[in-house]
C-alpha cells in the first residue's frame, strides 16, 4: 500500500511537471534586459512602467490570438557586463524569440552580438549610436539615431548666437557618437569648439571637468550627459557660480534630471528626437499613463518603449512566434504604422526612416518644448 502512495505521489509530481511547459505555453513570453538597479535604474523604471502598461492594454483586448503577452524581466545592472548576461540567460533559460535591449548605447551594443548570433531579434527604443544595429539584421532601432541630433543641436546653438563653445560628453559609445556629431556640424557651419571634454559615468564630483569648461566664460556650454550625471553636475556649477546656457542631448531630458538638480536646471536646453504630443494617440497613452500611475510625468523614452510593444506584439501576430517570423515581419509592420511616437517605418539598416528632431527647455521646473 505504502509503494502504491508513493508512486501515485511521484507520478502526480511527474505530471506537474509535464503540465508546466503546457501552461507556459499559454503565454507569449517577450524577454527585456532592462537596469532595474545600478547608475541607469531611473530609466528602466520608467521604460518597465511603460511597457507594463501597453501590455496590460493588449492583454485587455484579447493578447495576440487569443493569448497574453508575458514580459520577462531581467535586471542588467547598468553595466555592458551584466548586459551581455542577461540577454544570455533570457536567451538561454527563457527561450524568448524576441528581446528589448539595454538602455545605454554601450550596454546595448555590448549584447547585441549575442541576440545575433543567437537568432534572437533585438530591440532598442532608446539606443541612438550611429553603430546601433550594425551586430546584424536581428537587431533593431525604434528611435532616431545621433546623426540627426547632432546636426540639430549644431544649428540650434548657431540660431542662438554661440560661435565659440566647449563641449563635455559623456565617455561611453553614446556620448561619443553625439560628440562628433555635434562638431563636425557646429565647425562646418564656421563655430569654434573651445574645448572637448570627456567625463566619466557614476561620479559624484564634476568640478574639474566644470571649471575646465567654464574657463574663459563661455556665453554656452554643450553637456551631453545623463539624468544623474547631469543633475550633479548642474548643482555643482550652480554653487561654483558657472552661468552659462546650457545645451545638451535627448538623455537628459527627464523629469528626474529636473527633480534631482532643482533649480540648477532651470533654463537648460537641448534636443530631442520629438514626439508630437498633440496628437490624439498621444493624449490617449499620457492619459492611460496617468490613470495607472497617478500622474502624466511621461519618463525619458517611455514612449518609445510603448510603441516597441506594440510594434513587437503587430510583428508578432503577423510573423508568428518565432524569432525568424518576427524579424521578417517588423519591417512590414511598421510600415506607415503610427504609434504615440510618430511614423515606425523602418529603413534599410533597421533604424528609424523619418525622423523629426525637436527642442526642449525646463521652464519654470518643467520640460517644455522651446517656442522662440
Amino acid at each position: 500500500m505504502k509503494r502504491f502512495i508513493v508512486f501515485l505521489s511521484v507520478f502526480s509530481l511527474l505530471a506537474c511537471f509535464a503540465a508546466a511547459p503546457a501552461l507556459a505555453a499559454d503565454n507569449i513570453k517577450v524577454g527585456a534586459a532592462f537596469a532595474l538597479s545600478g547608475s541607469i535604474a531611473v530609466y528602466g523604471e520608467g521604460f518597465k512602467k511603460c511597457v507594463d502598461l501597453a501590455v496590460e492594454e493588449i492583454n485587455a483586448k484579447g493578447g495576440i490570438k487569443g493569448k497574453k503577452i508575458e514580459i520577462v524581466y531581467e535586471d542588467n545592472k547598468s553595466n555592458p557586463k551584466d548586459c551581455v548576461s542577461a540577454v544570455r540567460k533570457l536567451i538561454s533559460v527563457d527561450r524568448v524569440p524576441v528581446i528589448f535591449g539595454p538602455a545605454g548605447s554601450s550596454n546595448f551594443m555590448a549584447a547585441a552580438p549575442v541576440a545575433q548570433e543567437s537568432r534572437v531579434v533585438m530591440l532598442s527604443a532608446q539606443g541612438t549610436a550611429e553603430k546601433l544595429t550594425q551586430a546584424g539584421k536581428y537587431i533593431f532601432r525604434i528611435i532616431p539615431s545621433n546623426s540627426k541630433q547632432g546636426q540639430r543641436l549644431a544649428k540650434l546653438a548657431f540660431d542662438q548666437g554661440y560661435r565659440r563653445l566647449p563641449v563635455m560628453y559623456i565617455n561611453n559609445d553614446w556620448g561619443l557618437d553625439l560628440k562628433d556629431g555635434f562638431v563636425t556640424s557646429f565647425r562646418k557651419m564656421g563655430g569654434v569648439v573651445t574645448d572637448i571634454i570627456p567625463f566619466d559615468e557614476k561620479k559624484t564630483d564634476y568640478r574639474t571637468e566644470l571649471l575646465r569648461a567654464a574657463k574663459g566664460n563661455p556665453r554656452a556650454i554643450v553637456n551631453l550627459t545623463y539624468i544623474n550625471e547631469g543633475a550633479v553636475q548642474f548643482k555643482q556649477a550652480y554653487e561654483l557660480g558657472i552661468k552659462t546656457q546650457w545645451l545638451c542631448g535627448s538623455a537628459a531630458r527627464a523629469p528626474k534630471m529636473v527633480e534631482l538638480a532643482g533649480k540648477a536646471a532651470e533654463g537648460v536646453m537641448g534636443t530631442y528626437p520629438s514626439v508630437p504630443q498633440d496628437t490624439k494617440a498621444y493624449q490617449a497613452f499620457k492619459g492611460a499613463y496617468k490613470k495607472k500611475y497617478g500622474n502624466d510625468k511621461i519618463p525619458i523614452f517611455g514612449d518609445y518603449n510603448y510603441d516597441m510593444v506594440y510594434l513587437s506584439a503587430r510583428a508578432i501576430e503577423k510573423g508568428g512566434y518565432t524569432a525568424e517570423g518576427i524579424r521578417k515581419a517588423l519591417p512590414a509592420v511598421s510600415k506607415g504604422y503610427y504609434g504615440v511616437t510618430g511614423d515606425k517605418t523602418f529603413d534599410r539598416q533597421r533604424g528609424m526612416e523619418k525622423a523629426d528632431i525637436g527642442i526642449w527647455i525646463v521652464k519654470g521646473g518643467k520640460i517644455e518644448d522651446y517656442k522662440k
